[in-house]
């Protein structure tokens, strides 16, 4: 990703577009690796302290990828998702980045240091007609919502795409049994 890809970049709002050769992408307070040995749980989104692995579409090769901060929970988007999970997330500094598979800079998220609630949204647009001619189209969107909240479990809100089914099938079990 080159650095005039960010489209835009302020302390609410960061909106960018990222190379996906490698599915995921990086919220991170530092540039290292998450380390797997260290990870608190794992699925659409890999935690460590101060650092996420976020899991897009395989068949992504470009993700817009918009990053949302709020003063309070934000409004309900969840609907124009295939996937949703809600979890806490603390934040050492403050000063977290959005980096692209390669830990490259996508734009930087100002937060407040302290606990947050994250909410991550995925839609594969893969599925959904292109424009004739169209280069390099962007074959996810990635929306992640932040708040300061008091640190909470994880929640899968919905689960109806392939990429969630695939890191949490236990949702499309609990359909299964529930008649849905």
């Amino acid at each position: 990703m080159a650095a005039g890809d960010v489209t835009t970049a302020h302390p609410e709002r960061v909106d960018c577009v990222l190379d996906a050769q490698y599915p995921y992408f990086y919220l991170s307070e530092n540039t290292s690796l998450i380390n797997p040995g260290l990870s608190t749980w794992t699925g659409m989104v890999t935690a460590a302290r101060g650092k996420l692995q976020m899991q897009v579409p395989w068949t992504a090769e470009r993700v817009h990828v918009v990053t949302e901060i709020y003063p309070g929970e934000p409004d309900d988007v969840i609907e124009a998702y295939d996937d949703v999970i809600e979890f806490g997330y603390s934040s050492a500094t403050g000063l977290a980045a959005v980096l692209d598979w390669s830990q490259t800079l996508a734009g930087p998220v100002d937060l407040l240091p302290g606990d947050h609630r994250l909410r991550y949204h995925v839609r594969d647009l893969s599925r959904e007609a292109v424009e004739p001619g169209a280069e390099s189209a962007v074959a996810a969107e990635a929306l992640i919502q932040l708040w300061p909240a008091k640190l909470g479990e994880k929640e899968e809100l919905r689960i109806t795409g392939a990429l969630g089914n695939f890191w949490h099938p236990g949702a499309r079990l609990r359909n299964v049994w529930n008649g849905l």
